[in-house]
């Protein structure tokens, strides 16, 4: 994962999720955090701006053909944790997020517009060790409080705003009822700290983004549960310290339905499809500096095969996904610090369709933030540039590659107590 100060707002949201990295450091921070209670809340907006006659879409928006020409998102996500007894902890999410997508015909010429509003689900996880502070496990709830239904011009801004190649963070869409449950175990092998991680998700009932970049013809997705396996190990080398983890998701059966799956006579059928597996990896090299407060290089790899849709695999719905960058924290004045993060991706996409959620792309980003320290209050305001290239795999319609710049900002506050 990379570590831009645009992305802080997404661990913000996130601080909940420990399963999603198996971390042994998660497992000492754990012990830091005991009797601390934190508050988070941030606001950012960014928006990007795609080059030439706008971005070609087909079937948006109602219409046949159309141009993308802008994409903006207001996101403004708040977190809280507090300790428990036995060394538990619980934390809670939620964001608001309000984007807009700007666009034409590309027949008659005319400027309409998109738009997507509204809150996300609640989420809440409780965090605690056991077997004499070996083990680590996590429980968590998903509160349906997110959109359960989108008309045709919600539906359409989501397409945009919910894209990996642009990488804008969460919509308020939301998932349904849902949970997880996690495990990890960690254990000391000579130099290495190691962490062994399970858990199951149960996903809710309610799935259009995972739809969208399944490359699915029809968002009535109902999916079945994820089970995830990882390992991390973390150790010094010399002055410096390396972390690096691997990961597997495995898929159960998801439900196709409605949207273009009709029988002979016309009425809608169900269809089954078993999304491959995803295999991940990642790697962070803390370099030990006496000129710099922190000098971290980040990488990682994911690979997710192709699925099948009633037994039979879909060609070209393989992707591969590739980021890394470098993350510098600079001493300035006594409890004020200025943070650069440099970083670049280049994802294949997928060749199911001609939409942006399948979108492959090359880009780099380079955020400034200047972190401010007021005893147990913290803040982060930041700016971050983007700039890239994307490029459809599908061949159904040949379309050129399309480049986009996007500019963003906004405020990061947490408070200890």
């Amino acid at each position: 994962m990379t570590r831009t100060p645009h992305r802080v707002i997404g661990a913000c949201v996130a601080m909940a999720v420990l399963m999603q990295s198996v971390v042994v450091r998660a497992v000492s921070a754990q012990e830091r955090l005991i009797g601390t209670r934190t508050v988070g809340a941030a606001a950012s907006f960014e928006t990007i701006t795609f080059g030439g006659d706008g971005l070609l879409q087909s079937a948006f928006a109602g219409l046949d053909t159309t141009r993308v020409q802008n994409v903006s998102q207001l996101t403004m996500p708040v977190t809280a944790s507090t300790p428990l007894g036995n060394g538990w902890r619980v934390d809670v999410t939620t964001l608001f997020a309000s984007g807009r997508v700007t666009f034409n015909d590309s027949i008659g010429g005319s400027t309409s517009s998109a738009s997507l509003t509204g809150i996300s689900d609640v989420r809440a996880r409780a965090t605690g060790k056991l077997f004499r502070e070996s083990v680590l496990m996590t429980v968590g709830v998903n509160a349906p409080t997110g959109r359960m239904s989108l008309n045709s011009d919600q539906f359409a801004a989501l397409r945009m705003l919910a894209s990996p190649a642009l990488g804008m963070g969460s919509s308020p869409v939301g998932a349904g009822l849902s949970g997880t449950m996690g495990l990890v175990l960690a254990q000391q092998v000579g130099p290495w700290a190691l962490a062994y991680g399970t858990s199951y998700e149960m996903r809710g009932q309610y799935q259009p983004v995972a739809a969208l970049t399944a490359g699915t013809p029809s968002t009535d997705f109902l999916p079945g549960g994820v089970f995830r396996a990882s390992v991390s190990a973390d150790r010094l080398i010399g002055p410096h310290r390396l972390n690096v983890s691997l990961a597997g998701d495995i898929f159960a059966d998801d439900r196709l339905r409605g949207g273009a799956l009709v029988d002979s006579l016309g009425a809608a059928t169900e269809s089954r499809v078993r999304l491959g597996p995803v295999l991940s990896t990642d790697a962070q090299l803390q370099l030990a500096t006496s000129r710099l407060r922190d000098l971290v290089l980040f990488t990682s790899y994911r690979w997710r095969a192709p699925y099948a849709r009633d037994g039979i695999t879909v060609e070209r719905s393989s992707g591969q996904y590739l980021e890394g960058g470098v993350r510098m924290v600079l001493p300035w004045q006594r409890d004020r610090d200025i943070i650069v993060t440099t970083d670049a991706r280049w994802h294949s996409g997928l060749g199911v369709d001609q939409g942006l959620p399948t979108a492959g792309v090359t880009s780099g980003s380079i955020a400034l933030a200047l972190q401010l320290s007021r005893g147990l209050l913290s803040f982060q305001p930041f700016v971050r540039a983007q700039g890239g290239e994307l490029r459809q795999r599908a061949a159904i319609i040949p379309t050129g590659n399309q480049r986009f710049l996007g500019v963003g900002g906004g405020l990061v506050i947490v408070n200890r107590f």
